[in-house]
This record gives C-alpha cells, sequence and structure tokens, in this order.
C-alpha cells in the first residue's frame, strides 16, 4: 500500500483519533508540553465567560454592600450617641470593631471618607469618656 493509498482512505475520524494520540504522547512526554491542559483552558474561558463576568459583578455588588454597611452602622451609632442613647458593651465592641475595618479598607484602596472620619472620631473620644467614668 502506497503513501497516497493511505491519505485517501483517511477521513475525520482518523485524523481526529491521531491527533488525540499525538496529544496524548506528547502530554506523556518529558518536554513540559501540556497542550490538553491548554486546550481545556480555552474551552473553559469560552464556555465560561459570560459566568465570570456576573460573578465580577456579584462581587462588585457585594463590596459595595459590605462598605455600606460598615458606614451606616458608624453614622448610626454615631447619631444614637449624639442623641444620648445609651448602648451596651457589647454595641460599642461592634462599632468600634467595625470603624477598624472600616478604616483599613479605606487605607487600602486610598479612598475619602468624609464624615465617617468625623464620626468614627466622635465614636472614640466618646468611648473614652465614658470608660473613664466607668459608664460602660
Amino acid at each position: 500500500m502506497s503513501f497516497q493509498e493511505i491519505i485517501s482512505q483517511l477521513n475525520a475520524g482518523y485524523v481526529a483519533a491521531g491527533i488525540a494520540v499525538l496529544l496524548s504522547l506528547i502530554q506523556i512526554s518529558p518536554l513540559k508540553l501540556n497542550p490538553w491542559d491548554k486546550f481545556l483552558g480555552w474551552i473553559g474561558k469560552k464556555v465560561n465567560g459570560a459566568t465570570e463576568k456576573r460573578l465580577a459583578a456579584v462581587e462588585k455588588q457585594i463590596l459595595d454592600m459590605w462598605v455600606n454597611s460598615h458606614r451606616q452602622c458608624i453614622l448610626t451609632f454615631a447619631r444614637e450617641a449624639r442623641a444620648g442613647i445609651e448602648h451596651s458593651s457589647d454595641e460599642w465592641t461592634n462599632v468600634l470593631n467595625v470603624a477598624e475595618e472600616y478604616e483599613k479598607y479605606v487605607k487600602e484602596k486610598k479612598i475619602t471618607n468624609g464624615i465617617v472620619t468625623q464620626d468614627t472620631e466622635y465614636i472614640r473620644k466618646l468611648y473614652q469618656e465614658l470608660s473613664r467614668d466607668h459608664r460602660i
């Protein structure tokens, strides 16, 4: 059987099987070529592209909610403290922890937070006064 006869007998199934065997041999060889990894990674990116975009959008929404929750907690606590509403020691601990987390976030992202900074300072000063007078 000549080479031309062999080529003429090939169809898509034989070609695909031959490519699969070749890629598998390359994968096994010590050359550190991973064609299956590259190929499957490419397919995965094509299939999951929309999902990754939606996941990024959801992550942004969650982060925005986290930031707004921390801001609101600090602002509400300061407003209540100015109105003379007493808070338990657990509430004080919570708001001071929230303020610390929020300040770390602000420093990491290099953003400004305006009124929240003022309210955080007010809360800390009030906490020091109440602690000094043993009212917490």
